[in-house]
């Protein structure tokens, strides 16, 4: 059988989408055809045939040629068009539960974000993340002016912080790009302008890109939106068509869950205004895998289990009890859905003192056994 000719069309590329296709292509018996050099396209669809393309749509003549050439195609992004084909995007909603979630946990109550530009992947991870921090009792405020990363961005930061008649230098805010060269390039604004990662602004970001966090001083935290995953079910989605002959597929877009949260330096900080409360939440975090319970928390910061309790009540969304259980939660999550290890490993691993009491805490929270939020997440994926 003659292999089939694919056509790997990113205008806006990444390794990783390649290489989520490239598995797919070698099992499917693919020649798999990229051009990577776009600034000298001229001629090249034209000249091109074959069977399929996976393609990341967003230039007009790009657009124009598929209008005509009723190829099956695949799109990996959310550019305006009228095309009758699927899509394949990250969810873009789960990405924004798990940014406010991130942000809510480490005590902020208000998020700053950029302008979208109108970009539809900005708006609807921007539409999510208030909703979820809205939920929470939280708020986010689209900056007036910027739409880029520049030093727009620290003078609006600053003039906010004036009106609160406070210092920029003297706040901790919480700070959302939707992208991952967004997020680096805030990290070295704020350290040009002598700002404190994370301690003055903490910075969130998206896609993982581990490429880009290896040349920062401060570790991005990023949301792992599996950019390789959403190549291979692209790729799937092209094969399964292929395999039925139609012209086009229909005109729907499938979500890509994202893999989870990366932590690390540039969100490392709890927004907690009284410094015994942001001690004690990063003394739980370093030990709750430990055993630990509320009267090791007072013993450790030297004040009584009931000055302690006090001052979260006050300062804090949870209790210290409260705390080590949604630590040791969060990560008795992490650990079903990145590893294949037992039950009672994982609650040894996290701290809980047997298994029955890891069913029910993660019961509580998640609303299902850990096995059956196992089973979802990797059917998910």
């Amino acid at each position: 059988m003659k292999a089939k000719r694919i056509l790997l069309l990113l205008e806006w590329y990444d390794y990783r989408f390649h290489l989520g296709v490239a598995k797919v292509a070698s099992e499917a018996g693919w020649q798999l055809h990229y051009h990577k050099d776009w600034s000298n396209r001229e001629g090249f669809l034209e000249d091109w045939k074959g069977d399929g393309c996976i393609a990341l749509l967003q230039c007009t003549d790009t657009l124009q040629y598929f209008r005509t050439h009723r190829i099956p195609l695949v799109d990996l992004g959310l550019g305006q068009h009228n095309l009758s084909i699927p899509r394949v995007s990250p969810d873009n909603r789960e990405v924004g539960r798990l940014a406010a979630e991130h942000f809510r946990d480490r005590g902020y109550r208000e998020v700053f974000v950029l302008k979208t530009g109108g970009l539809r992947m900005y708006e609807e991870r921007l539409s999510a993340l208030r909703e979820f921090m809205k939920r929470g009792g939280g708020s986010v405020h689209e900056l007036e002016t910027a739409e880029t990363m520049g030093p727009g961005v620290i003078r609006e930061l600053r003039a906010m912080a004036a009106k609160r008649g406070r210092r920029l230098e003297e706040l901790s805010v919480g700070f959302f790009a939707y992208q991952d060269e967004m997020g680096a390039a805030l990290i070295s604004l704020c350290l040009q302008h002598r700002l404190r990662v994370p301690e003055n602004v903490a910075v969130l970001s998206v896609d993982n890109d581990e490429l880009i966090n290896t040349g920062l001083r401060v570790g991005l935290s990023s949301i792992d939106t599996d950019i390789e995953g959403q190549g291979c079910l692209a790729a799937n989605v092209l094969r399964s068509l292929l395999a039925t002959s139609p012209a086009r597929g229909q005109k729907k877009i499938l979500r890509h869950p994202p893999k989870g949260l990366v932590v690390r330096a540039s969100t490392d900080c709890y927004a907690v205004g009284h410094p015994l409360v942001a001690e004690a939440l990063h003394w739980i975090h370093n030990h709750y895998q430990s055993g630990i319970t509320a009267a090791d928390v007072a013993e450790a910061m030297r004040i009584s289990q009931q000055g302690l309790q006090k001052a979260f009540a006050i300062h804090y969304s949870r209790s210290p009890g409260q705390e080590i259980r949604h630590q040791r939660t969060q990560m008795a999550g992490q650990l079903l859905v990145s590893s294949s290890g037992k039950i009672q490993d994982i609650a040894k691993a996290c701290g809980f003192y047997s298994v029955d009491n890891l069913i029910r805490t993660f019961r509580q929270v998640h609303g299902v056994t850990p096995g059956k939020y196992r089973s979802r997440k990797k059917a998910a994926a």
